[in-house]
């Protein structure tokens, strides 16, 4: 998180406020991609999270023909942190992190 000092002129009422503080938050969502799968309703998690929260993973609602889902990972070729529906995954400092579907 970082603070941004504003100075704000405003002229035609001869306003001055000056010292004002005003905090910068950098959320970050969580998008899950089916890799691969297709789904009607599609895992959407629609929280905005900051850096060091702890986000739960969502279940998986994607098919794909013949395969069975195996995880989430952070890497489309499975290369990544790999991650089970209701484990907990703690929010890094980006705007967003992507989970990938890993079929077997």
């Amino acid at each position: 998180m970082r603070k941004l000092s504003v100075l704000v002129v405003i002229f035609a009422l001869g306003l001055i406020v000056s010292g004002c503080e005003t905090e910068i938050v950098k959320y970050c969502r969580i998008i899950y991609d089916g890799n691969g799968g297709t789904s009607d309703n599609r895992p959407v998690d629609n929280t905005n999270y900051t850096a060091g929260q702890k986000a739960v993973v969502l279940q998986n609602t994607y098919n794909k023909t013949g395969s069975i889902f195996k995880h989430w990972n952070t890497h489309w070729l499975d290369s990544g942190t790999s991650y089970d529906p209701g484990d907990e995954l703690e929010v890094t400092d980006s705007y967003f992190i992507h989970l990938y579907a890993i079929w077997e």
